[in-house]
């Protein structure tokens, strides 16, 4: 009888623990178009009446999945459990890309597709590295590394390239500032090679 009590009152106890243990929740995040504020209007004077194919932001392996890439070595890269990205990267920033360079006029039509003509020009976008870097201190920063590539479709040439790798401390190792940073950064890097192609097609 004391055995059985006794058995009874540790699978009571083992079930009560498993019990209270909370199960973990999953967390998104996405990376999205800023407030208005951050496009640049270029020169009106020289906005130009070519119009450009987008394609789809070319992500390196490594990088293009859901999960959160943590660098916390030189050669060495885990990726969080319980944090994603809402959609892999390219579906967050191939509209971005095509929604800044029609509000700020860097182009008459800026489109993944057209259909009723040929476009003049095609944007290549590559990202090389999207992550959150771990540093000695314990510390969070975002770290993105990519290039914009703008091709003449009649010569197939690279007409302008602008590059970038940039990295920016995070206030808190928090994810949802992880997302805010490159985010903004970017933006900053579109921007720059938008006022890059307003220059060099007023001169082409």
């Amino acid at each position: 009888m004391r055995l059985t009590i006794l058995l009874s009152l540790l699978t009571a106890f083992l079930a009560a623990g498993c019990g209270s243990q909370k199960e973990a929740i999953k967390r998104y995040y996405v990376i999205e178009s800023l407030n208005d504020t951050t496009i640049v209007s270029l020169d009106s004077l020289h906005q130009s009446d070519a119009w450009c194919e987008v394609d789809e932001v070319e992500v390196y392996p490594a990088f293009d999945t859901r999960r959160i890439v943590l660098r916390d070595n030189s050669h060495q890269v885990r990726y969080f459990g319980n944090h994603e990205w809402a959609v892999p990267p390219a579906d967050f920033l191939t509209p971005i890309i095509i929604d800044y360079l029609a509000e700020s006029g860097t182009f008459a039509r800026a489109a993944a597709r057209f259909w009723e003509r040929t476009p003049d020009y095609r944007l290549q976008t590559t990202i090389f590295n999207l992550e959150v870097v771990s540093s000695k201190r314990k510390t969070f920063e975002a770290h993105l590394n990519l290039k914009f590539d703008l091709i003449d479709i009649d010569t197939d040439a690279i007409l302008l390239t602008h590059s970038a790798d940039r990295r920016s401390a995070l206030q808190e190792r928090d994810l949802n500032l992880l997302a805010s940073e490159i985010s903004l950064i970017f933006h900053e890097e579109l921007a720059a090679f938008a006022a890059k192609t307003q220059e060099t097609l007023s001169k082409h």
